[in-house]
């Protein structure tokens, strides 16, 4: 018997899940840390964790069309980008799982996995040098 995967929603986790991944890509510290701690996936919720009240994350509900979504607010404008992106990776996880949080097999570079079967394995980078693509 196979088992059907369900394919997360990912637009519904933008623009939070957009900001994660381009911080990872510029190769944002904190968010790496998260990444280095994989396949420990306790440790990598912890630290996680840790990213989101370092930088004073609080939830708060909004509208968005006829859903709703949550969103991450700080009391600082310097650590809001950084609150928005761990919330982008947390909801990615609770989502996706651990599994769509990956290191480029060319570069070790961390990003995400939008792919429908989690079959990625580069970054947007070497992902269009291996494909051939300019």
């Amino acid at each position: 018997m196979r088992k059907h995967t369900i394919v997360p929603p990912f637009r519904a986790l933008d623009p939070e899940l957009g900001v994660a991944e381009r911080l990872l890509r510029q190769g944002n510290p904190e968010l790496g840390g998260i990444v280095a701690q994989l396949p420990d996936e306790p440790a990598a919720a912890c630290r996680l964790n840790a990213v989101l009240a370092g930088a004073g994350a609080r939830p708060r509900l909004v509208g968005a069309g006829s859903a709703w979504r949550i969103v991450y607010v700080t009391s600082s404008a310097e650590t809001g980008e950084l609150a928005t992106a761990a919330a982008g990776l947390a909801e990615l996880v609770t989502v996706g799982g651990w599994r769509r949080v990956k290191r480029c097999a060319t570069c070790a570079r961390p990003f995400c996995d939008r792919t429908s079967g989690c079959t990625r394995r580069w970054c947007a980078e070497h992902r269009r040098a291996s494909s051939g693509v300019h």
